[in-house]
């Protein structure tokens, strides 16, 4: 046996399906909006929230936010019986999940090992016997949707398709609000040429690194202050097309040879800075040498092979230094390097 509900305009206020709803159903609608908006601004927090309040409420054994992403559904954020589970696919077509979200309609299988519409081997998978998926609709975009699962057959009530419906109408919005701030926060963090960080966010960066170890009086990581030397000739030469060719090169490869731990920028111009983290193999002096080899190995670009040097500085952090006062050490051993290696700063 199966039911679909009609697609209803979605908002964040209550809307009341099938009569009033239930004084727990509306404390529970209260407690997940207070628990956003007490929550960090993030995609990730307001979805961790709903599946979690989806759960307690319905009484579920398990819930998923599940994203719609290049004709399939993703386990994106999981609670209960589906923790572990995130990264699992299904296929849109030959879903419930991909119909809710084709249809946008709130659909309720009450036996899954009867209804047409699952897609069986997945649901025996999760162990999902009886199950209720709501879209997650933001103006005329479904994002996804909100999905209960349990392993016994009829397991859900109409106060529980109530109480989803209001918990999706909300998270929708939830979500395009924080997927706007995560949007500009990224923005704002990023060096638009290179993909690697700003300066700002390099210095906030090693700033959260230095109050981590506060007090401890050991050092923390290593930071290198790096100066292209060669590229005011290429940029005079070939124009500011080509030189952002040959800066975009740097920054990958300096995002391709750093570990996952450590953080690269631009700090501005031909100038970059890496932050590696002192508590990772390979140790910090190997990386450098590494790093400095790989960025000024003949590269690629639209007009043919071009090279370019790297003068390199390097300051030790402690606990008790401050951002930015590292960074000047930095440049300072850096300015000295290219002096020991060219006699000018070019």
């Amino acid at each position: 046996m199966f039911i679909a509900y009609a697609d209803r305009a979605f908002s964040p206020t209550i809307q009341l399906v099938g009569g009033e709803l239930s004084v727990a159903t509306l404390q529970t609608i209260i407690q997940v909006q207070q628990a956003i908006n007490d929550a960090d601004v993030t995609a990730a927090a307001v979805m961790k929230i709903v599946v979690e309040q989806a759960c307690e409420a319905t009484r579920a054994p398990g819930a998923v936010i599940e994203l719609a992403e290049f004709g399939e559904m993703v386990y994106t954020v999981t609670a209960g019986s589906l923790a572990g589970t995130e990264g699992l696919r299904l296929a849109m077509s030959g879903s419930m999940s991909g119909e809710c979200v084709r249809t946008g309609q709130i659909l309720i299988s009450t036996d899954t090992e009867t209804d047409p519409r699952v897609d069986l081997e997945a649901c025996r998978r999760v162990h999902a016997r009886s199950m209720i998926v709501v879209p997650l609709v933001d103006g005329n975009r479904t994002q996804g949707v909100l999905k209960v699962i349990s392993d016994e057959p009829n397991a859900f009530t109409d106060e529980d398709v109530n109480l989803l419906e209001q918990l999706a109408a909300f998270i929708a919005k939830a979500l395009a609000r924080a997927n706007v701030m995560e949007e500009k926060s990224h923005a704002a963090s990023v060096d638009a040429l290179t993909g690697l960080a700003n300066r700002a966010a390099f210095l906030s960066g090693l700033e959260r690194m230095i109050s981590g170890a506060a007090g401890t009086g050991n050092p923390v990581a290593v930071v290198l202050y790096i100066d292209l030397d060669g590229f005011k000739p290429i940029n005079d030469v070939h124009g500011h097309s080509v030189g952002d060719e040959v800066l975009q090169i740097i920054g990958n490869r300096i995002a391709t040879t750093c570990r996952a731990e450590d953080l690269g920028a631009r700090i501005g111009g031909d100038e970059f800075a890496v932050l590696l983290a002192s508590s990772f193999a390979p140790d910090p002096v190997s990386l450098r040498e590494r790093l400095l080899t790989a960025l000024q190995q003949e590269m690629a670009t639209s007009v043919g092979a071009l090279t370019v040097g790297a003068s390199c500085g390097t300051a030790v952090v402690g606990g008790g230094d401050l951002a930015e006062a590292v960074l000047a050490r930095a440049d300072a051993a850096m300015y000295a390097d290219k002096r020991t290696r060219s006699g000018t700063r070019r």
